[in-house]
C-alpha cells in the first residue's frame, strides 16, 4: 500500500504532502539551533511562548541548503548549512522589510500565526507520518511501524493509516494490538466504515470469531450502505457461516440500490459473476438477467469511463453474449484516452475477436489492420489476421469461388511471414507457414524456411515431413525421400501419432515420383492398412500399376474401391478409364474418360490436362484422329508437355496425308506419361 495516500487534506487534519515535511524538517531544526545575526538580544519569554514547537530533526545524508552546494571532487559533502555571505540588517520597527520563511527566536511569529495545541499535535503527527513514509521507502519496516504508530497516537482518526498499521501488526502475529488500533480509530472517527470492515476481517480470519466479525461488518454497512467493500464483507461472512438466506436477501437489496456510482454496479456485477457464472459461460436465466442488469447499469452511469466499459464488455464476452459486447468496445474506442485507461490495441484486439465470433470477419480484419498501423510489432495481430484471411480463402473455396488464385491466401501468407519474423520461437509457426507456402506453390521459399527451422528444432518430425513434401513438389526427389526417412525415424522415437495414413500416402507418392515403384507400393499399402477407407491411397496405387501396365486386375480392384468410397471424384473416374484403356477396352475407356472430364469440370471449374491427354489416346485408338487432335490441343494449352506436343504433330501429319487410323487391336504397350 503506497503511503502517499495517507497525506490528508480535510479540515483540521494533516496538510500538504510528505515531500514538504522532508524539506522543512531539517531546515527548521538547523535554523532553530543557530542564533539569528539580526537579533541583538535573546527574545523575551513572552515572545518565545508565541513561537511554534519546532519539528523533530530528521537525519539526512545531505542536508538541503538554502543555496546550491557545490561539492569539490574527492571531498565529502558539507555537514552544515553554509553561512550567509553578509549579516542581515536589523529589522526596522513596524512591518518587516522581507518575509522570513524560517522564523527564529530572534524574529518571532506574529501571535495570529501561532499554532493551537491541537494543531501542534496534528503537525507532529504529520511529521511522524513523514518519517514513517521515508522509512517505508527505505524498506526499514521497524522504523516505519514505529513512526506510523506514533502518528496514530497523535491523531487516531486517520482510518487509512489505522488499517495499514493494523495490517502490519496482524502480519507480525499480533492481532490483539491490531484490533486495539482499529478500535481506537473507530472511537476517534465513528462514522468511518473502513476500520469496521478490517476489524471484522481480523475477527473472522485471525481470531475465528464470526459473531464479532459479522457485528462490525454490519456496522460498516450501516454507516455506508453504498460502500461495496462493506457489502461484500457482510455477504461473505453470511455465506461462510451458513446464513444463505441473509446473504441472498443482502444481494437482493443491493440490486435495488439507488446508487449512482458506476463502480458500485460494476463491483456488484463482478460479485454476481463469481457466484453464478460457470467456466463455460453458462448461468441460470434469472441469474443471467440479474448480472446483465448490474453491468448495464454500470455502463449507463459510467459511459465516459473506459475502465468501467471494459469490465462490462469483457463480462458479455465471458457470458457468451459476444454480440452484446461489441457496442461497448466501440464506445471505448470513441473516448478520449486517459493514462489509466486500457490500451486501445487490447480493446481493438478484443473487438476484432468479437467480430470474428459473430461471423463479421471483414470488420474483424479492419480492426486488426488498424492495430498494425499503430503497433506494427505485435506478432499476435499478424497471426490472427493470417488466420482470418485463411478462413476467407477456405470459405471462397467451399462456395465454388476458387476459379482463380484467391488473393486471401497471399494475404494470409504475408501476415504469417510477418508474425514469424517478429517471433520465431514456436515451431508450429514454421510448420503452418511451410504448409501454406506449399499450397500457394512457393516451393523454394518453403524449402528455405523449413530447412532453417529443422536446424533449430531438430527433434520435430513434422518439420522434416513437410520439408519432404516441399522437396517432392519441387522435383528434388532424392532429397525428398531423405527428409521423409528422417521424419519417420524421429516419429518412431517420440511422435508415433504422426505416422498415420496421410504420412505414408505422402511418402509413397514421393517414392513413386522418384521412380522407386516397389517402395511406393509398400508405403501406399501401409497407408491403406492404417485407414481402410483411404480412397486416395487406393486410387494412387491402382493408377500407378495401371499406368505401368502392371498388376492390372489388382489395379482395377483398387481403383473401383476408391470410386465406391467417392463415386463422383473425377480423378478416380479418370483412373478407371485408363485401366480400361490398358485392358484394351477402348470404347469403355472413352466412356469413363469423358465422364471423368465432366466431373472434373464440376469440381475444378476447368479441364484437367492429364484427363484430356487420356481422352486423346482413346480417340486415337478408336480411329478418331481429329477428335484426338482436339483433345491434345486443349491439354497442351493447359500444361506444357513435350510428349503431348509430339502427339499433336503426328496427328496433324496423319490428317494431312489422309491416312486412316488402324482399327482397334490388342492392348498397346505401356505408354510413359
Amino acid at each position: 500500500m503506497n503511503s502517499r495516500r495517507f497525506a490528508r487534506v480535510k479540515k483540521g487534519c494533516w496538510t500538504l504532502a510528505a515531500g514538504c515535511s522532508l524539506i522543512a524538517t531539517p531546515l527548521l531544526a538547523d535554523q532553530a539551533g543557530r542564533p539569528s545575526p539580526a537579533a541583538k538580544a535573546p527574545a523575551k519569554p513572552a515572545e518565545k511562548a508565541a513561537s511554534a514547537t519546532p519539528a523533530p530533526k530528521v537525519p539526512a545524508k545531505e542536508p538541503i541548503a538554502a543555496t546550491p552546494v557545490h561539492r569539490a571532487p574527492g571531498k565529502s559533502a558539507p555537514t552544515e548549512l553554509p553561512a550567509l555571505s553578509a549579516p542581515l540588517a536589523p529589522a526596522a520597527k513596524g512591518a518587516p522589510e522581507f518575509a522570513d520563511a524560517f522564523p527564529s527566536p530572534g524574529r518571532p511569529n506574529a501571535p495570529d500565526l501561532a499554532l493551537k495545541i491541537e494543531d501542534e499535535k496534528k503537525a507532529d503527527a504529520f511529521a511522524a507520518f513523514a518519517q514513517g513514509f521515508v522509512a517505508e521507502e527505505n524498506s526499514d519496516q521497524e522504523k516505519m511501524l514505529e513512526s506510523y504508530r506514533k502518528a496514530l497516537d497523535l491523531d487516531p482518526g486517520n482510518p487509512e493509516l489505522a488499517v495499514k498499521v493494523a495490517y502490519e501488526l496482524a502480519r507480525r502475529n499480533d492481532p490483539s494490538a491490531a484490533i486495539q488500533v482499529l478500535k481506537d480509530a473507530i472511537k476517534a472517527a465513528p462514522k468511518e466504515p473502513l476500520p469496521c470492515i478490517y476489524l471484522s476481517q481480523l475477527y473472522a480470519k485471525n481470531l475465528n470469531k464470526p459473531d464479532l466479525a459479522i457485528k462490525y461488518a454490519e456496522q460498516a454497512l450501516a454507516l455506508a450502505p453504498e460502500n461495496f467493500a462493506a457489502l461484500q464483507a457482510v455477504y461473505e461472512l453470511y455465506a461462510a457461516n451458513g446464513q444463505e438466506k441473509k446473504a441472498g436477501e443482502l444481494l437482493d437489496r443491493a440490486a435495488k440500490s439507488a446508487s449512482s456510482v458506476p463502480k458500485y454496479w460494476a463491483q456488484l456485477g463482478e460479485l454476481e459473476q463469481r457466484l453464478w457464472l460457470k467456466e463455460d459461460g453458462a448461468a441460470e436465466p434469472a441469474q443471467l438477467q440479474r448480472m446483465n442488469a448490474a453491468f448495464r447499469r454500470a455502463a449507463e452511469l459510467g459511459k465516459g469511463d473506459a475502465q468501467i466499459l471494459t469490465k462490462v464488455a469483457d463480462y458479455f464476452v465471458l457470458s457468451k453474449q459476444v454480440k452484446e459486447a461489441i457496442p461497448f468496445y466501440l464506445a471505448i474506442l470513441s473516448l478520449k484516452q486517459d493514462a489509466d485507461d486500457p490500451p486501445l490495441n487490447n480493446v481493438r484486439d478484443k473487438l476484432a475477436r468479437s467480430f470474428l465470433v459473430t461471423d463479421q470477419r471483414d470488420e474483424a480484419i479492419r480492426q486488426l489492420e488498424d492495430i498494425i498501423k499503430d503497433s506494427p510489432l505485435r506478432f499476435e495481430t499478424y497471426e490472427l489476421l493470417g488466420e482470418l484471411y485463411l478462413q476467407k480463402a477456405e470459405m471462397n473455396s467451399s462456395a465454388g469461388n476458387g476459379k482463380n488464385a484467391d488473393p486471401n491466401l497471399e494475404k494470409a501468407l504475408t501476415n504469417f511471414e510477418h508474425s514469424l519474423m517478429l517471433d520465431d520461437r514456436d515451431p508450429v509457426s514454421h510448420e503452418r507457414l511451410g504448409l501454406l507456402l506449399l499450397r500457394t506453390k512457393h516451393y523454394d521459399r518453403a524449402i528455405d524456411i523449413l530447412q532453417a527451422a529443422r536446424k533449430k528444432y531438430a527433434e520435430r518430425p513434422a518439420l522434416s515431413y513437410i520439408l519432404g513434401m516441399a522437396l517432392s513438389m519441387a522435383k528434388r526427389h532424392n532429397e525428398a525421400l531423405a527428409a521423409f526417412s528422417d521424419a519417420q525415424a524421429l516419429a518412431e522415437a517420440s511422435h508415433e501419432e504422426l505416422l498415420n495414413a496421410e504420412f505414408y500416402f505422402s511418402y509413397g507418392a514421393a517414392a513413386e515420383q522418384a521412380g522407386l515403384f516397389d517402395k511406393a507400393a509398400e508405403l501406399l499399402k501401409r497407408s491403406i492398412e492404417l485407414e481402410p477407407n483411404n480412397a486416395q491411397s487406393y486410387n494412387y496405387l491402382g493408377y500407378m500399376w495401371a499406368d505401368r501396365n502392371e498388376h492390372l486386375d489388382e489395379a482395377g480392384d483398387l481403383i473401383k474401391k476408391a470410386i465406391a468410397i467417392e463415386p463422383d471424384k473425377g480423378e478416380y473416374i479418370d483412373s478407371l478409364g485408363w485401366y480400361y484403356f490398358r485392358k484394351g477396352d477402348f470404347e469403355h475407356a472413352l466412356k469413363e474418360l469423358l465422364h471423368a472430364q465432366e466431373n472434373v469440370l464440376l469440381e475444378e471449374q476447368k479441364d484437367d490436362a492429364t484427363v484430356l491427354d487420356h481422352i486423346g489416346e482413346a480417340y486415337l485408338k478408336l480411329g478418331k484422329t481429329a477428335e484426338a487432335l482436339s483433345a491434345w490441343q486443349k491439354s497442351l494449352a493447359l500444361e506444357d508437355n513435350k510428349k503431348v506436343a509430339e502427339k499433336i504433330e503426328a496427328a496433324k501429319q496423319k490428317l494431312t496425308k489422309g491416312n486412316e487410323t488402324p482399327p482397334p487391336g490388342p492392348a498397346a504397350p505401356a505408354v510413359e506419361q
